[in-house]
């Protein structure tokens, strides 16, 4: 999967900021990374991008979107931190994959099957896992509403785990209406 940015980033980043992320995450080869299902690029658009080359981070802020297919994380901020290539002698070391994402503020994770609100989520690529947390909603189309401290989403396989801390985890559940007969009234003599 290849990493992209949107297109407008590089224009709003100006200059030798948007040279150096450029040459450093689009070059960065196939990133291991996905908040969705599929092998789709993961697109990040924000207001504003701030590589840090030596720390091996990229920190978006501003009205940040990530998108992959159909999967969506939208935040107020959100850390990319990679895995870097050793350097060569006398180069910078250069991010090689999407490691982590780390995305702080008003969080929202949609994806076709869940959508889920909170605080903080953290993405972690090793365990294709979304761990979200602070008072998480978390709801399935029409089946319902849970809410809870933290909610850790296995993504590749639709899991998902619910915890409240000392709180209990609450769910609110629609019965889907019943088809029942209209009463039958005897005929009267």
């Amino acid at each position: 999967m290849i990493w992209s940015h949107g297109a407008g980033l590089a224009a709003r980043l100006g200059g030798a900021l948007a040279g150096c992320l450029a040459v450093a995450v689009l070059g960065a080869g196939a990133a291991q990374a996905q908040i969705g299902r599929g092998d789709a690029p993961v697109e990040i658009t924000s207001d504003q991008a701030q590589y840090l080359q030596k720390e091996g981070r990229v920190v978006y802020t501003g009205a940040v979107v990530a998108t992959q297919a159909d999967s969506r994380i939208t935040t107020d901020k959100l850390t990319m931190v990679c895995t870097q290539t050793k350097p060569a002698a006398g180069e910078d070391a250069a991010c090689e994959s999407m490691e982590e994402l780390i995305a702080e503020g008003r969080v929202y994770y949609t994806a076709p099957e869940v959508k889920i609100s909170g605080d903080r989520a953290v993405y972690d690529s090793p365990s294709d896992t979304i761990t979200i947390t602070g008072d998480v909603l978390l709801s399935r189309g029409s089946e319902g509403v849970v809410k809870g401290k933290q909610v850790i989403y296995k993504v590749g396989e639709g899991r998902t785990i619910i915890t409240a801390g000392s709180d209990r985890v609450v769910s609110l559940f629609t019965p889907a209406p019943r088809n029942t007969p209209a009463p039958v009234t005897p005929p009267q003599n």
